[in-house]
């Protein structure tokens, strides 16, 4: 993954697998997921490309090229780990 352009915020809803199993949480991470929030079927990416098209692409790539991993449904924008954070660190104790 390119570290250069602008950061884009996006959610791959999958079906058919839970996230959370270990055996898939480490053929995820080897696939390059790093820079994603994992849930039980969702992966709340913040992935930094030169456009949105490539950021959505390399994600798409890197979680399908784990077998029983299909996405189903793309969420333009923050997700829910983003905005928590957002309202977090603007609201400290």
């Amino acid at each position: 993954m390119d570290g250069a352009g602008e950061t884009f915020c996006f959610v791959l809803v999958t079906a058919g697998a839970d996230l959370l199993d270990w055996s898939i949480l480490d053929a995820l991470s080897e696939a390059g997921r790093g820079d994603a929030t994992i849930g039980h079927d969702t992966l709340e990416f913040t992935r930094s490309a030169a456009s949105r098209d490539q950021a959505l692409c390399s994600a798409l790539r890197d979680v399908e090229s784990v077998a029983g991993v299909p996405v189903v449904r793309i969420e333009l924008g923050e997700g829910w780990a983003e905005r928590a954070w957002r309202a977090h660190s603007s609201n400290p104790a």
